[in-house]
Formats: structure tokens, sequence, C-alpha cells
């Protein structure tokens, strides 16, 4: 059953489960390490990179300006102001048994009172607390405050009604409880004996309340908080002590059972926020409560180990109750959380784990707009399930690719990058953000529901499904676009270092160092960006060069107050680094023009994708009838390569055309369908409108190469680079003879490897050798 199908029947009451005697085990309000900075309502900083080389700027010292991040978030902000926070009580009333106002609904869609109820309530708080720091508009700390006000009293008014004190829930505790031992509750939809992502929706509460602390300095959400982590240490330790099957304390083997639970098992990234506590207070119990979350059984180790098992088969899957397919959404996040107990403890395993994990999945399982999941034949038909490794071109299913699962993977990609700045990383945070986390949002203002889609599907004539009112993808985009500018700029951890990650309209007020940068850009048009510095001093700004910038000289030129940057071309997928003492006023200009490039699926080159710079360009409508469009495109290059020429060319405002249809971004936020893949076909070797009549041929690349094999199709097989393919990706060829001096070597090869006859071979060499003319830019 899907989650996104899985119908609730009914809403749950004001039922709650009665205290039964008290506990073994007294819990104390003791102070932590960080018990001055909370008693001066000062946050400390526990997140991500709060302990790393390289670290985050606070949201509120970055402001982003006009452009695609500001519209999307200008949106969301319009939606979450305009919302009636009151709705998301409703539901931690009854289970409370304190009244309700007349005259509200619940927000609906899973917060409903079925199974998952509660989550997206952590998810608003989260947004509140980012749309105020933001730019300081105080509505959304009024909503905040109230909603930490109110989740309070239903906390104590739970206290002596539940079998441990501190829970807070807009469900029963029983809901929690019963998906550890003695029951494992399955997931399914009786409210009496299923669960469903209890831990996650603990989770979601408790990053919202968290987040209400750390960002606005609401010292009642920490006290919630605070309180909620002392009952899931004895949930998870002592466990459901009334039931009348209690056998003990829970083991570490129940705790894999409960990991390993299709559903019922999911708890996001509930890790996370109990380090982060354990960081605040230095109460040993958090930490313990964090590696509680450790999925030891059929993940952890092997990800140490690097032994990809995401998919797996009857005779190879380990864990008892574990599917063959890993949900793709409920494991991600675990990883954030390991690399935050990495951060609080220095635990090399926990960061080898989260690291390759990551290697796992991107690129081995990774579409084109940074998305993951997708079903593939002869699997169970879960388009929110892991593919099996190097599997792109035949997973791309009708649904598949949640929204939520890229909002996960950007905050592992972010988080590693702070311990290991592989500029990788930032690659796909980029991809994943200006595609999928931009394409989430529809271009449309409205508070009738937050416009957000849950799949953002690839097949040929796909459209997006915007609402998603209560969902996980709902709930994260609610967080998706209100922090736009966490990723802009980095620093490292004694000053001397500024990083710029991200060219987008924005202003860094760095205070600690007396910097403030201005950035301008045209993004996401082509892209050209200058930072005005204004303060004194020294310091090394690191410029990324995006993997996707043309490795030419003009690909990425600096130029710092008019003086072009001397030295060799920058490296694509690298950082550049000037370093001098700076004066206010200083200006780095940066150009790095945008250009048509082609994306080819890891297992099946022939499929393949559209990009200008960054942005993935679909083919706008359903050309190919449900079927991919097929597309020749090499007879139009010149020896410059450049697409742009004639192949795909631009044809408006961030449009292009090829073939007579029209290319656009995939961030704009509607539902027309679109085509984000196509089918490369070049039958011929030509060069040019010169066809030699000589066939194209294929090499044997020995793709796909699938470790769990898929039905139908063979793997390893023969899908490989035709010889034009080859030929094309030395491009650009500086002369003709350099050109013809690739043909002839390639055309060698074809022969040896009996690809082309020695008189197809000279045919084609005979005619690259006359086309001077035809290449010629």
């Amino acid at each position: 059953m899907k989650r996104r199908d899985f119908l609730r029947s009914s809403a749950v009451g004001a039922a709650s489960v009665a205290a039964a005697g008290s506990l073994p085990v007294a819990y104390a309000d003791t102070p932590g390490p960080a018990a001055h900075l909370l008693a001066n309502n000062v946050s400390p900083d526990v997140g991500a990179g709060s302990t790393a080389p390289i670290r985050p700027f606070a949201l509120r010292q970055v402001a982003v300006g006009p452009g695609l991040f500001q519209e999307k978030r200008d949106l969301m902000k319009n939606f979450i102001e305009r919302y009636d926070h009151q709705r998301f009580l409703l539901l931690f009333n009854n289970t409370s048994g304190r009244p309700n106002p007349p005259g509200l609904d619940v927000p609906g869609g899973w917060e409903d009172g079925g199974l998952l109820s509660g989550h997206w309530t952590g998810h608003y708080l989260t947004a509140l607390a980012q749309s105020h720091v933001d730019q300081d508009e105080q509505v959304f700390k009024d909503k905040l405050d109230w909603m930490v006000a109110e989740l309070g009293e239903c906390q104590d008014a739970l206290l002596g009604r539940t079998v441990h004190p501190g829970y807070l829930g807009a469900l029963p505790e029983d809901v929690v409880l019963r998906a550890g031992p003695p029951r494992f509750a399955l997931y399914g939809d009786d409210l009496d004996t299923n669960t469903w992502a209890p831990w996650y929706t603990q989770h979601k509460i408790m990053r919202g309340l968290l987040d209400a602390y750390t960002l606005t300095g609401s010292q009642r959400a920490f006290e919630i908080v605070r309180k909620m982590a002392d009952w899931a240490h004895l949930a998870l330790t002592l466990g459901d002590i009334h039931h009348p099957d209690y056998s003990g304390p829970v083991t570490r083997d129940d705790l894999n059972l409960m990991w390993d639970t299709y559903i019922a098992g999911e708890y996001g990234g509930a890790n996370e926020v109990f380090a982060e506590i354990y960081g605040l207070t230095g109460d040993d119990r958090h930490l313990q409560t964090a590696r509680c979350f450790d999925n030891r059984e059929s993940l952890f180790g092997a990800c140490v180990d690097n032994r990809d098992i995401l998919v797996t088969t009857d005779a190879t899957r380990p864990g008892r109750r574990r599917p063959n397919r890993l949900h793709a959404n409920t494991h991600v996040p675990n990883f954030v959380g390991y690399l935050r107990i990495f951060e609080q403890t220095g635990e090399e395993e926990y960061r080898v784990a989260a690291k390759n994990f990551f290697g796992m999945v991107v690129p081995h399982r990774m579409f084109a707009h940074g998305g993951t999941s997708g079903n593939f034949p002869g699997s169970n038909d879960n388009p929110e399930m892991f593919q099996n490794r190097d599997n792109v071109a035949n997973a791309i299913g009708s649904d598949g690719a949640e929204s939520c699962t890229t909002y996960n993977l950007l905050k592992l990609a972010r988080n590693l990058f702070f311990f290991d700045p592989d500029p990788a990383y930032l690659d796909y945070y980029e991809r994943g953000l200006v595609n999928m986390i931009a394409g989430q949002r529809a271009d449309t203002d409205t508070v009738e529901d937050p416009q957000l889609v849950y799949f953002q599907p690839l097949t040929p004539g796909s459209r997006r499904d915007y609402g998603n009112t209560g969902t996980c993808c709902g709930g994260t985009g609610l967080e998706n676009h209100t922090k736009y500018q966490e990723t802009i700029y980095f620093r490292s951890a004694d000053g001397s270092t500024l990083w710029v990650n991200l060219y987008a309209t924005s202003r860094l007020a760095w205070t600690d160092r007396g910097f403030t940068i201005t950035q301008r850009t045209d993004f996401p048009r082509e892209q050209g960006t200058t930072l005005t510095v204004d303060g004194s001093g020294p310091l090394d700004i690191k410029l990324r060069v995006p993997g996707w910038v043309a490795a030419t000289p003009q690909g990425f030129v600096v130029s710092v107050n008019g003086q072009r940057v001397a030295g060799p071309p920058a490296r694509p997928g690298s950082y550049l680094t000037l370093s001098r003492t700076w004066s206010p006023g200083d200006t780095i200009e940066v150009a790095m023009p945008f250009t048509i490039r082609i994306e080819r699926a890891i297992d099946r080159p022939d499929t393949q994708s559209i990009f200008w710079g960054p942005l993935l360009m679909p083919i706008l409508g359903d050309p190919g009838a449900g079927n991919f469009r097929e597309l020749t495109l090499y007879r139009y290059l010149k020896l410059d390569g450049e697409y742009s020429r004639a192949a795909i060319t631009p044809s408006g405002d961030q449009t292009f055309t090829t073939g007579g249809l029209t290319l656009r971004p995939h961030y704009v936020g509607d539902a027309q369908p679109q085509s984000p893949y196509f089918r490369r076909v070049e039958p011929d070797v030509v060069f040019g409108t010169i066809n030699t009549g000589v066939p194209n041929r294929k090499r044997d690349d020995d793709l796909p190469n699938y470790d769990v094999p898929v039905e139908g199709i063979g793997s390893p097989g023969d899908e490989g680079l035709t010889f034009l393919d080859v030929v094309w990706d030395a491009a650009p060829f500086p002369t003709h003879g350099d050109f013809v001096r690739r043909v002839v070597e390639l055309a060698n090869e074809w022969v040896v490897n009996g690809l082309f006859t020695a008189a197809e071979r000279d045919t084609v060499i005979e005619y690259a050798t006359q086309a001077e003319g035809e290449l010629r830019p």
C-alpha cells in the first residue's frame, strides 16, 4: 500500500492512555552545559555544521533579493501568514481533553485525525520560525508564540494521563508505544491496532519546537521539547510498561525490528533532534535516545562498510521485516541524524555511514531534476521505493521522485560538505534546489492549500499535481520555500574564509568579521554575478565553479575591481579562491554564461535530458503521445559543439526551441504536461548535412549494469555510446584538423572492435575531411 493512497476512515477522539502508577526513575530538570545561554535567551548553535570546519550562517544573517527564490518564498509566506493556525491545535486539544473553539476544522489531508496526524503542525512551526527570521515580520512570531503556548498547555494537561510524563501529540500516546514491544504494530488503517510512522510525527513536532527555540529564542518551546525528549527516552528504553504482556526494557533487538517495519517504523530524522537536545543539555540520556534510532540490523553497518543494499533479493535481504526495496524517504533523514550524532560525539562511523549512503543515491539513483525513487519492471510497483543501483532510464515512472526525499537529500549533502568540502555536494544541492525544490511550488497565489507537489514524475507528458495539504511533501514544502538563503554562503570556523556557493541576489551581514557582502545576479537568466564587499581586512573568498560550467576560457571568468583575475581557466566542479585584503566598495564580477548541454541516463545513454546551465529544460507538452520523443541533433553541430547555435535555439525569455518543440525550465510552476527526458536517435554518421550512409553504431559499454536485475532487461547489455557520441564528447575542436584526427582515431577503434568495416571507416574519414565548410562555426 502506498502512503499517498492510504485512506483514513475516521477521526480520533479525545481518548488518552491513563497513567497506572509512578515511574521508577525521577526526571529532574537539571541544567546542562548550555544552561547559562538558555537562561539569557541566547540560542546556542547545535545544528548542522555547529562543530564543523565549515559552518553555515544563521538564517537571519542572509537575505534573498529579487529573483526566483524571492518569488517562490513570497508565495509560500503569503499562504503561511493567511492560514488559520488555530486549526492545528484541534486534535492536540482532543487528545489532551481540552475544549476547542467552535467553527474550526482540522487541516485535512493526512491531518484529519488519522494515524499520521500531528506531523504538519511541526512543519508549520518550522515554517513560521523561518518566515519570522527572514525579515523580522511580527505576524509570524505572534502565530508561533500562540501555537507554542497552546501546545505547552496540551502537554501539561496530559501529565498524569500517559504512561510516561512529557508526551505531546495529536494522537494518544498509545499510537506511539504500540510500535514497539510487545505489540510491534504494523502500518494500516485500524486506529486501535495499527500505527503510521509515529516517531516520524514526534520528530516533526520536536523539530518545529526546537526551531522555534533556536531561531526565535522561545524559551517555552525549549521547555516543551525537552520534556518530550525525556518522555522519548523512557518510551525507547523502558517501553510500554503497563501493557499486560510487558516483558522488560526495550532491547537493541527490539529497536532493530521496529526500524525495519515498513512505514510503521519510519522515524524521519528523530535522531537529529535528540542529538541537538543533547548538545544543549549535556544530558547523556538524550544522546542515548539519539543512538536508539540506529538501524543496526539491516542498514547501518552495511553503509559503514559501503555495501549497497538499498535494494536486495529474497536471497540477500537482511533483517526480519525489511522489504527488498527500501522506502526512500524513510531512510534518507536517518542519515541526517547520524551526522548530527557525529557532530556531537566525533564518532566516525556515523559520518562514514552518511557519506557512503549519500554516494549510493547520488549519482547511482538520481534522476535529472535531482530526485530519486521509481518503478522498474519486476518490482513491487511502489514509486516511493529506491530503484536498483544505476537504474535511471528503466525506473522512470508515472509517479516517483517524492519532493520530500529531495528535501532530505539536500540537507544531507549540505551537512556532508561542512566536514568534506567536495564541490560535488554543492553541485547536487544546486541541481535539486533550482529544479525540484523550486519546481515544487505552483506559481499561483492562493491560501486554499499550499500549492505544492508530492511526486515530480519524469515520464513523457507527465503533469505535476499541486495541493498537498497535510502530506509529508506538503509539510516539507512549507520549510523548503522559507529557507532559500541557508546555503548561499558558508564560513570557516576560524572566520578566515567565506564560501560563495550559490549565485543568487542576496545580502550577507557577517557582523563578527565586520563584512557585508551584497550579491546581484540575473539568475535564473543567463548567469552573471557581481559581489560588492563592504568591510576591511584579509579574507579568503572561495567562489564555487559549478560542474556544469563549460570547460573553456570563457566558461568562468572572474574580475576584481574590473581587473580580470590571472591564472589558468577555472576547473568546473571546484572553488576558485581570492585571497586579499579587502576594502569597502571592492567588487567581484563573475561571468559564467549558461550553455545548452545534454545529460545521459547512466544506464541507457540514448535516454537524455536537456539543461541550460543548471536548469532542467523539459519539452513542453507530450509530443511523443505518452512515449519518449525522438530527437536527432548531431547534424546541427559545428566545431565548437554548441547546441544552442542551431540544434536547440533561444526562442524567448528562458525558452528554447528544438525541432519545433518548446523547452522551458522545470521550476515553472503550473500543471501543463511536460517531457523531461527524450530518446536520442542518430541512425547514420553525419557531418552537418553530409550523410556518410554508415550506421552510427553503438559500442558495448556493458550497460545497463544493475546490481539487481530488471525483468526482461539483460544486465549487462549492449546499450553504449554511439560513434558520434564519442566524437562530439571531445568538443570543442580548435581546428577542423583536430576534428578529423579525432574521427580517424575513433574510426580505427570501431574497426578493431568490429563495429565498422574497413570500407566504412574509410568512408567516414573521407566525408569528415570534406566537411570543413559544414562544420565551420
